[in-house]
């Protein structure tokens, strides 16, 4: 449509509907007909080029890296016409102002990010290692920005918001609980009783190898919590 002169402004439902669950967890609000869009799939879209930063399918597989060969891409007449970008969020399974927020942020600040800065470097390379590299170094700072300044102001702008915090990523593996977050400042704690995780529980600092049945749950410094985690360790 571009090409053909018309005006448009995307809003691609595999990297910017915020309505889609964050991942597969049963008990992750939000829908998954289109596949899985959590605070990263916004971030790496390229507007001009989106075959290129098509990933993975709507199960969450990897896509060949040929899938898109042949396919029409915008030409440098049709870049004029794309007018902007826009973050979806269709509201017909949300009934509270908490789960509003929640399902639109954070990924609505990685859609301003590209919507709003020029194409960044590693979405231009030609070099596909250069661009994994560059990609990740910027990734990381990103995520330095969102959780170190962006997300702490609206922790009290207004009110403060309901936004998520990720889950952390937990592993069963020969025996041992390894868990990980997205980000350092985020604090991954958990209990073995069966009561919920507080502030004040136990904080994980390495893989856990006793029996028991835990439950996980990532902090912020700000004491916001994610959803929990269910581990059993038998």
């Amino acid at each position: 449509m571009a090409n053909l002169g018309y005006r448009v402004v995307l809003s691609n439902v595999t990297n910017n509907y915020a309505d889609m669950a964050a991942n597969k967890s049963f008990n992750e609000p939000g829908m998954f007909w289109a596949g899985y869009v959590d605070i990263d799939k916004p971030y790496y879209f390229i507007p001009f080029d989106y075959y290129r930063n098509s990933r993975e399918d709507l199960d969450g597989n990897p896509i060949s890296p040929n899938a898109y060969q042949g396919k029409k891409t915008l030409t440098e007449e049709g870049k004029k016409n794309i007018a902007g970008l826009q973050i979806a969020l269709w509201g017909e399974t949300i009934e509270t102002p908490e789960r509003f927020e929640y399902m639109l942020l954070p990924k609505l600040l990685s859609g301003a990010e590209r919507a709003w800065a020029k194409d960044p470097d590693w979405a231009t390379e030609s070099d596909t290692a250069k661009s994994i590299s560059g990609y990740q170094l910027a990734w990381n700072g990103y995520l330095q920005r969102v959780w170190s300044r962006e997300l702490p102001r609206l922790d009290y702008y207004a009110g403060g918001f309901s936004y998520r915090v990720p889950t952390p990523g937990v592993l069963l593996e020969n025996g041992k609980i390894i868990a990980n977050n997205q980000y350092p400042s985020l604090v991954i704690r958990y209990t073995t009783d069966g009561t919920a995780p507080t502030i004040n529980s136990h904080r994980y600092t390495s893989p856990l190898n006793s029996r028991g049945n835990y439950l996980f749950r990532t902090f912020t410094p700000a004491g916001k919590s994610s959803r929990m985690i269910r581990v059993v360790n038998q």
